[in-house]
């Protein structure tokens, strides 16, 4: 049976549909975890058993795991930046309110065109330029640095945002010039990254971690479905659309994070921060659009 453009489309949006589902849902997850977990502790068991998960992933892509040495560099690197992501993340995830560092940590397509036009000197469309000021401004209204009262949590989760766009920066500089598959260098860049979580939670001596069935659930969830499964449904979209469509599809995870917090939380934003987030959404959605020049 032939399967059309149209339908390729259709089921690659509804992949995407279902990916802001389960992303949005995760901050749920994640806050639910952090009850029996520090947020180092949660980080380790995510990643140990995100990357176990990948195993049989790259197994049916009969992708191998080796990396050749003159690309550790690159793992160590991305390794880095995930355990600053994370590691702001669950912080800030732990300090404030779920739907707000869920809209703050999701600034990252806002510092990915902000680094790119830095360190890759990539030229910006007026667009983007009218959207990083609506994002950059969204920003001010949401942190509320006139208050300081949560500033460093908002900070923190700012912080994550820009490490993820980082991380994104960076690949994007390497594209085509290293022979590792993206899947590969996520799971290298998972297990790294959970080994140094370990150390530091243990060196730190954090809280240990109740092994309850909350906990468990809430790793299951974050681990398999928010990590390896989102990820291949987000990779399946992205070779069915364009990479600005597919990237516009996102942005639906912190709206749908906001939601979820509020129905489970009861975590009701306030109207500067409803007002700092629309901001931050608008110019986020200037950002996902592509330019009428380029081809599809």
């Amino acid at each position: 049976m032939t399967v059309t453009p149209h339908a390729e489309r259709a089921r690659a949006a509804g992949a995407l549909a279902l990916l802001s589902l389960l992303w949005g849902y995760n901050w749920v997850a994640m806050k639910a975890g952090l009850a029996h977990a520090s947020p180092l502790g949660i980080a380790s068991w995510r990643f140990l058993f995100g990357a176990i998960s990948l195993l049989p992933v790259l197994a049916w892509m009969r992708r191998p795991l080796g990396v050749p040495r003159s690309e550790w560099w690159l793992v160590a690197a991305l390794s880095v930046l995930l355990v600053l992501n994370f590691g702001s993340c669950f912080t800030a995830l732990s300090m404030a309110g779920t739907g707000k560092t869920a809209v703050l940590v999701y600034t990252m397509p806002f510092w990915t065109v902000v680094l790119a036009r830095v360190f890759l000197h990539e030229r910006m469309r007026p667009a983007q330029w009218v959207a990083v000021t609506l994002a950059g401004a969204g920003l001010v209204v949401l942190v509320d640095p006139m208050h300081l009262r949560g500033l460093a949590a908002s900070m923190i989760a700012v912080g994550a945002g820009f490490f993820w766009g980082g991380s994104v920066v960076l690949v994007k500089a390497v594209q085509g010039r290293v022979g590792t598959h993206v899947l590969t260098l996520t799971f290298w860049q998972m297990l790294v990254g959970c080994a140094v979580f370990f150390v530091a939670n243990a060196a730190l001596d954090l809280r240990d971690t109740e092994w309850t069935t909350a906990f468990v659930g809430a790793l299951a969830y974050t681990s398999v479905l928010a990590s390896t499964v989102a990820w291949l449904l987000f990779y399946y979209a992205l070779e069915r659309l364009p990479a600005g469509m597919a990237g516009l599809g996102t942005l639906a995870t912190p709206v749908i994070g906001v939601l979820c917090a509020w129905l489970a939380f009861d975590e009701i934003p306030s109207r500067q921060e409803a007002a700092g987030m629309v901001l931050i959404g608008v110019g986020l959605v200037l950002l996902a659009v592509p330019a009428r020049s380029r081809p599809a």
